[in-house]
């Protein structure tokens, strides 16, 4: 197909398999290259250089997701988050499931919530965070009663 020319190889590949596994073209996904619409709702991956990067949209517009030089790291992350987005729509492996209970974060106090928030950005967690002896929104798990 010549057509698909201007997509790296492996990303035309990553589109295929998005394809294959049932997830929707324009509407859960757009890989830069690759011929077709962008509904602006959906996970994009593009490539820049040497860096993958993976962009959700929302109402048009764009949030970088992610950016690697990491093929392998950046196609998990869009198979994820595509994954979770067509789950939200009906279809696909997710579908019908809650991500944020599977993540465990129903079952957080907001201070481990914002603790958890700040190591998966990678930044220091504040000290006045690291002492729970006050926390007044600590809930009692059921194993606690």
């Amino acid at each position: 197909m010549t057509s698909r020319r201007s997509a790296p190889p492996e990303l035309a590949e990553l589109h295929d398999e998005c394809v294959a596994r049932g997830y929707l073209p324009g509407l859960d996904f757009f890989v830069v290259g690759v011929p077709g619409f962008n509904a602006g709702d959906g996970i994009t991956i593009r490539r820049e250089g040497q860096t993958y990067i993976v962009v959700s949209e929302d109402n048009g517009r764009p949030h970088d997701m992610l950016r690697t030089s990491d093929f392998e790291r950046a196609r998990e992350h869009f198979l994820t988050e595509v994954g979770w987005g067509a789950g939200f729509r009906g279809h696909g492996p997710y579908a019908g499931r809650s991500r944020l209970e599977e993540a465990g974060w129903t079952t957080m106090t907001l201070r481990e919530r914002t603790i958890r928030v700040y190591r998966d950005k990678g930044l220091p967690i504040p000290a006045y965070l690291l002492d729970d002896s006050d926390d007044a929104t600590r809930r009692r798990r059921p194993t606690e009663e």
